[in-house]
């Protein structure tokens, strides 16, 4: 009899240490539309954190409210299985959330970062989880990307004792032109984001020097006393190469390179070393004629693969972009 991962975000039982019994979940072959989510709008550049306790935020860009410009929204998550894996939104009573979203630091901070502009590529950090940091500080980092003064630029919301504070410019990544996507190693050494500086959109890597085990703060996290900057070559092409998102040793990103399945696809990469292996299209089974974009792989170290939030305006969803999910690779 086929055994199944049992992750019941529905479930008020102890969930996490039930997982670490059952890690060969059936791989999800299947490209799940996240109907509970999608609008009738565009709907896309998901984050999904990782949360213990069992139930999560989906906090992605829409423009189901002010219809012209996309803004962040944010809805509390569930994953479910029934014969397949899916995810659902929750609504009933007695949500547990870990602390950093239980003091409802996330939705003051989205608040804040919309407006009428766009709003692109959510990114939460949780220092302690996420990134190795002082779990006891409680410091939390909302990053995204607005045009509010014309060409898209990083910026992030801090959360501490202090309570939040921000917006502010992530300026060691920021230029004159299109800046967004940050992604971080869980070391603090490494952030991924994409770029138009040089013409093309291209995949960039700020090194950050740090010793072995070194806790990460925000200080040395958004103000390093030194860093180096590159494009990534390994991953970049002459087209356009966009949203980078890295996790457990893997990346994955948008192209339009020649040689896909049509439109902007979703590629992967694994880390070889310090470099990046040669960039592997995701195949028919994800991509399609149309567009796929921010693809997101959520920390679900559980999981016996690689699972795969993103979105596309192939046909068959509720209108424009909406968000889908799926399996990449297994892990093992």
């Amino acid at each position: 009899m086929k055994r199944y991962i049992a992750l019941a975000l529905l479930m008020q039982s102890c969930w996490p240490l039930e997982l670490g019994k059952r890690k060969d979940g059936e791989f999800l072959n299947d490209v799940v539309r996240l109907d509970e989510f999608n609008s009738a709008y565009d709907d896309y550049n998901s984050d999904l954190p990782y949360n213990k306790s069992g139930h999560t935020y989906l906090t992605f860009s829409s423009k189901r409210d002010k219809k012209d410009v996309l803004n962040l929204v944010s809805f509390p998550a569930q994953f479910t299985y029934d014969k397949r894996l899916g995810l659902k939104r929750y609504i009933a009573d007695g949500i547990q959330y870990d602390s950093f979203v239980d003091n409802g630091a996330l939705e003051g901070m989205i608040y804040r970062a919309n407006g009428n502009f766009n709003v692109f590529g959510p990114k939460t950090l949780r220092f302690g989880q996420d990134i190795q940091g002082d779990f006891v500080e409680r410091n939390f980092l909302l990053f995204y990307a607005d045009d509010s003064d014309g060409n898209m630029q990083i910026k992030y919301f801090l959360n501490d004792k202090k309570g939040i504070s921000g917006p502010f410019s992530f300026d060691i990544l920021n230029s004159e032109k299109d800046d967004g996507y940050p992604s971080f190693s869980f070391a603090g050494d490494k952030i991924y984001f994409s770029s138009n500086r040089d013409g093309d959109f291209d995949i960039y890597e700020l090194s950050i020097p740090r010793k072995e085990s070194e806790l990460v703060t925000p200080e040395s996290l958004l103000h390093p006393e030194s860093y180096k900057l590159r494009k990534v070559e390994e991953l970049s092409s002459p087209y356009n190469d966009k949203c980078p998102y890295f996790q457990d040793g893997m990346m994955v990103f948008v192209s339009d390179r020649p040689g896909g399945v049509g439109g902007s696809d979703i590629y992967y990469s694994k880390l070889e070393g310090d470099k990046w292996g040669a960039p592997v299209n995701a195949g028919q089974r994800i991509n399609t004629a149309h567009d796929e974009y921010r693809p997101i792989l959520p920390a679900q170290g559980h999981f016996n693969y690689h699972l795969l939030i993103f979105s596309s305006d192939r046909p068959g969803g509720k209108g424009g972009f909406d968000l889908y999910m799926t399996g990449l690779i297994k892990k093992w």
